[in-house]
């Protein structure tokens, strides 16, 4: 229906108030794009009441329209319509969702200078503008990273790259530190083919510890890929890792519980050195016969590769390859400093 038409059209009583019922029922049942429908038919019938723009405004926050949102809450802010500190609290949900935390902080500094603040609302805001504080400081921090820290970058260019004493104790003496300033040399450590693999696990680690959620580039062992490290998860917890765990337990820990401690460390010690690779193939039973054979074999006990094959139902090829590539990362699995 056209404006036009709609002008000449004489509404039924109380159809406002009915829509505006019926939207609110909707939105308590979460049922959010029909609530927005009666909401908007509502909104067409007067535009500035505060129950409708409020109901439109969080039916669009939980569709995930956050723009729109956002919006309407501003301008029932500047427009002082509505419950305000209301409205000023889904204002700032939707913000935040929106990473906007220059305007959260900006807002709520607004509104303490005006001395307006409820006394039951003080605590919550206050946290939410230290913590807007702190994700722009580290917004700021993150926008100068490239071009961070000249003279620190200066110190770590003669020697650094081939000191595998210095990288270490660089990576340890970081664990409490403010990483940011040091990410260029951290990049270094992961994009340079010349580090050795462990450097790299222990400088991604320290970087997902610190929650670096910027893309990485790692050269490690004759690949080069991207990560982040904020979303890698811990060697131990990953899902294969356990499963293989799992098998062994339930064949060599039953069988030889002191031989399946030393296989699982070296699983791990595996692992650790490829992370975060992970490992080929992606068969569980074949790394399981694979750390099987290679535990009995440098414990100097003989096992035939045929038990250890039908054991786990897989091919001698396949386990041949595993333990060829267990033994050459074992070879590099520890620093020689």
């Amino acid at each position: 229906m056209d404006d036009q038409k709609r002008k000449n059209v004489i509404p039924f009583p109380n159809l406002k108030e009915r829509y505006l019922d019926k939207g609110m029922v909707l939105l308590k049942e979460k049922k959010f794009q029909e609530a927005l429908e009666m909401f908007q038919e509502a909104h067409s019938l007067d535009d500035d009441k505060a129950e409708v723009l409020f109901g439109l405004a969080m039916c669009y926050m939980e569709l995930g329209e956050l723009t729109e949102a956002k919006r309407i809450c501003k301008k029932m802010l500047l427009e002082d319509i509505g419950h305000y500190f209301t409205v000023l609290q889904v204002y700032l949900t939707i913000l935040i969702q929106l990473r906007e935390y220059r305007e959260v902080q900006s807002t709520i500094e607004a509104v303490l200078e005006e001395n307006h603040l409820p006394p039951e609302s003080a605590e919550q805001f206050y946290r939410l503008l230290e913590f807007s504080r702190k994700m722009n400081q580290d917004e700021d921090i993150n926008s100068t990273i490239e071009a961070a820290d000249d003279e620190e970058q200066a110190d770590y260019d003669q020697g650094f790259f081939t000191d595998e004493h210095r990288q270490l104790a660089y990576i340890q003496s970081l664990h409490e530190a403010n990483i940011s300033k040091h990410f260029i040399t951290l990049k270094g450590l992961l994009e340079n083919n010349e580090i050795h693999p462990i450097i790299k696990t222990m400088t991604l680690q320290l970087m997902t510890e610190h929650a670096v959620d910027k893309e990485v580039t790692v050269n490690k062992l004759g690949k080069v890929f991207t990560v982040i490290p904020a979303e890698l998860e811990d060697i131990s917890e990953q899902a294969f890792t356990k499963k293989v765990l799992s098998m062994l337990d339930d064949t060599l820990g039953n069988e030889n519980p002191t031989l399946f401690e030393a296989v699982k460390e070296l699983w791990i010690r595996h692992l650790f050195v490829l992370y975060p690779l992970a490992p080929e193939p992606n068969d569980v039973n074949v790394w399981a016969a694979a750390l099987h054979f290679v535990g009995y074999e440098m414990h100097g006990i003989t096992l035939e590769a045929e038990e250890v094959e039908g054991l786990y139902e897989v091919s001698s090829v396949a386990v041949e390859n595993a333990c060829h590539k267990i033994y050459q990362i074992e070879e590099i699995s520890y620093l020689q400093i």
